[in-house]
């Protein structure tokens, strides 16, 4: 799987807060219109590898947190 450097940059503010323009303006900061990174940050997400990278962080993210809630339950 291979991204730019700007698309996992995207791809990583993404999973902070599922916001595409903000995560898209962060990547690529000469973008200053909301509409124009809206726009970009739509066609992005729909990037194969850019939405394979998202899709496995966000299965490793909720793995760690049902193992998180595992330990609770067994304390």
């Amino acid at each position: 799987m291979s991204m730019t450097e700007k698309q996992k940059r995207f791809a990583d503010e993404y999973l902070i807060d599922l916001n595409g323009t903000r995560a898209y303006k962060v990547a690529y900061p000469r973008v200053k219109n909301d509409e124009t990174a809206k726009a970009a940050a739509s066609r992005l997400l729909t990037n194969v590898n850019v939405k394979t990278y998202i899709d496995e962080q966000l299965e490793k993210m909720h793995n760690e947190k049902t193992a998180d809630a595992q330990e609770v339950l067994e304390y």
